[in-house]
């Protein structure tokens, strides 16, 4: 019986940490700079001449990005943003 807990319990405590270590994404490199309005961020971000055509935009540094679902005019989507935001966005772009 000892032995049936004891394989019980290693191969639980196995499962968790399988479980509960980080993602890749969540051990990536964490010097990356907070991003300052009007910068592009690599993957999200194409910008206007590059084709991107959706209006993109963190409201806080540690936030998810939102984009506009109908359009938004080339000009507009740094007020679009702030408005959704009720302030200002920490970064905006476009994207596709």
């Amino acid at each position: 019986m000892k032995l049936k807990t004891l394989m019980m319990s290693l191969a639980f405590g196995a499962f968790l940490s399988a479980c509960g270590g980080p993602l890749p994404e969540e051990g990536a490199d964490s010097s990356v700079e907070v991003e300052v309005l009007g910068d592009t961020e690599q993957g999200v971000c194409e910008g206007w001449d590059a084709g991107g055509r959706r209006c993109t935009w963190k409201c806080s540094s540690n936030g998810i990005w939102i984009y506009a679902t109908s359009p938004v005019a080339y000009g507009g989507c740094n007020a679009y943003a702030n408005n959704f935001c009720k302030g200002n966005a920490v970064s905006v772009c476009w994207s596709r």
